[in-house]
């Protein structure tokens, strides 16, 4: 007769507000045997990130029993991309973990790299591909065929029309909308509220209703 494999301890690194959404979904999971979170500021240390889930000090951290996941739980593209390198050099038993809350939609033929985070009432649709590490925040909707690269943030919110591509590290802001067949670019920003009706160029920052580049929606 076959075992189940045993639930690993979830290290969630980052203890503020983003990791605090990130630990939470995991709690509601029921995939992980203990939840815990680090931090790089020792302020945090010994404080809870929420009730019963305690910010361990990095000897702290040695101690957990095996096998161990670890979530990197940070806002920020760019440093939730760094601190997964440093992570993997510092921790390398631990295992980059998906979350995803119960409430979550995500199609079975959804293809979800590690590290990933589906937080409540967000859709993932068929065909549709999240790189390592990519935040699908509360209520976001990503439609069919979508292609989201590595350590790109949906944000709360957001509505993706199908066969969207979104680019590495970029940010979707909080309530905007992107029409089917578009592209945001590799580290662009899209407003909140925007509705995209063009490509976002790499590395552009656009707002607005239509989006436009930022120093010309604000004119």
């Amino acid at each position: 007769m076959s075992t189940s494999p045993e639930k690993p301890v979830l290290i969630v690194f980052g203890a503020g507000g983003h990791g605090r959404v990130a630990a939470d979904a995991a709690l509601f999971s029921g995939a992980f045997a203990r939840v815990v979170a680090a931090d790089r500021n020792p302020a945090a240390w010994g404080t809870e990130m929420l009730p019963g889930v305690p910010v361990l000090r990095p000897d702290e951290l040695s101690a957990l029993p095996a096998p161990l996941a670890v979530h990197i739980a940070i806002g920020n593209n760019p440093v939730r991309r760094q601190e997964a390198a440093r992570l993997a050099a510092e921790w390398p038993l631990a295992q980059l973990a998906t979350i995803v809350h119960p409430s979550a939609s995500v199609a079975a033929s959804a293809r979800v790299a590690p590290g990933c985070l589906m937080t409540a009432q967000c859709v993932v649709g068929p065909m549709a591909e999240l790189g390592e590490g990519v935040i699908v925040n509360h209520g976001a909707v990503v439609d069919h065929d979508c292609r989201i690269a590595a350590w790109a943030h949906i944000a709360p919110g957001v509505k993706l029309g199908g066969a969207v591509q979104v680019g590495e590290a970029a940010l979707v802001g909080a309530g905007s909308t992107v029409l089917r067949n578009l592209r945001v670019g590799a580290g662009a920003t899209l407003g909140a509220g925007a509705v995209l009706l063009q490509d976002l160029p790499d590395g552009a920052a656009w707002a607005g209703v239509p989006a436009r580049p930022l120093a010309l929606a604000s004119a």
